[in-house]
């Protein structure tokens, strides 16, 4: 039999992992400048509108800041100066969680659009993928803050478990038996519920962008195609999830380390003045931000086309995908094997 067709980065068949690590790779060796740029849009929107929050809660809660924070030993900061702080904090926190979602989904969005270009070997620019990701945006935000909200329901129960233990040991000095068997039960099976919620809505981003689905209908669409290839579907994400991880903290540690070299000079020569210094602060934060957003970028986009990958593998096994992407892609597809062969 001739091999299948491979017009771009897999080869129009049922997929082995070694084809989705590889294709994984090869998808963002040859469109890191697409995706990067995404990334970068989305990362920069995120941290001009946290930072707006943060500088506006400090400027609306400056003058409790100091008899919050700089009491005296033993005395404790009246509610009137607790209250603000709180609220302030919350609500910084609150919306960096809103904007940490909003970046993501638009990374998320990307990933599939590029891979379309990358599985059917076709070029493609920023311009396009932007276009294609942000039309798709509202629904892969919708999925994934609907996953969000189901995973959070978990996690609330818990939490809410903690402070109850918490309450409970506060009071009797030690928390009773029954609740703590409790919490480490319910602890231990919140655990395999977050993991399984995770890889059921796996393909739901690239769903929502290649099929045009709304956002319930892909999370649907995710756990259909992941019925009875779970475990196959959470080993592969999760293998090239370490091994991103790992290849973005190798990325990280000579900005973090180089930074601080770079710095040293100016900390350690400049006596008393105060303008080396913070000209040595600056260099090490910009140097670690910029290691931190390559990190983020190959830890986020990696998984995420594996992802897609194995979307579209589901679809072959499933579907006969591969005669239609073959189609796609302008080559001619596999051919049937000969009756009586197996």
């Amino acid at each position: 039999m001739p091999p299948p067709p491979k017009p771009g980065v897999i080869p129009l068949r049922p997929l082995t992992v070694g084809d989705i690590l590889g294709g994984a790779f090869s998808a963002l060796g040859r469109h890191w400048k697409q995706l990067f740029g995404v990334a970068l849009v989305a990362y920069g929107i995120a941290a001009l509108v946290v930072g707006g929050t943060v500088a506006i809660a400090v400027a609306a809660v400056h003058a409790h800041l100091d008899p919050v924070f700089d009491q005296p030993y033993g005395v404790d900061p009246v509610r009137a100066d607790v209250q603000p702080v709180v609220i302030a904090g919350v609500v910084v926190f609150l919306v960096s969680m809103a904007m940490w979602l909003v970046s993501m989904a638009l990374v998320y969005a990307a990933v599939p659009a590029v891979l379309q270009d990358a599985v059917l070997g076709r070029r493609t620019t920023f311009g396009p993928t932007w276009r294609k990701a942000w039309s798709r945006f509202p629904a892969v935000l919708g999925a994934l803050a609907l996953q969000w909200l189901a995973m959070m329901g978990a996690l609330v129960v818990f939490l809410a478990l903690m402070l109850v233990t918490i309450l409970s040991t506060s009071r009797h000095d030690a928390a009773p038996v029954a609740l703590t068997i409790v919490f480490l039960l319910v602890f231990l099976g919140l655990t395999p519920v977050g993991i399984w919620l995770w890889v059921r809505f796996a393909f739901a981003p690239a769903a929502a962008v290649l099929e045009n689905q709304r956002p319930v209908e892909a999370l649907r669409r995710s756990a259909r195609l992941v019925k009875d290839a779970w475990w196959r579907t959470f080993g592969i994400v999760l293998l090239i999830g370490m091994i991103s991880g790992m290849i973005g903290y190798f990325v990280q540690l000579p900005f973090t380390y180089g930074g601080i070299f770079a710095a040293m000079p100016l900390a350690l020569a400049s006596g008393d003045a105060v303008g080396p210094k913070i000209m040595a602060v600056v260099v090490i934060a910009v140097l670690y931000l910029i290691g931190t957003v390559i990190s983020q970028f190959l830890s986020t986009t990696l998984p995420q086309l594996a992802a897609g990958l194995l979307y579209i593998d589901q679809r072959i096994r499933r579907e006969s995908l591969a005669p239609a992407l073959a189609d796609a892609a302008g080559v001619p597809s596999a051919p049937a094997p000969p009756m009586g062969t197996w």
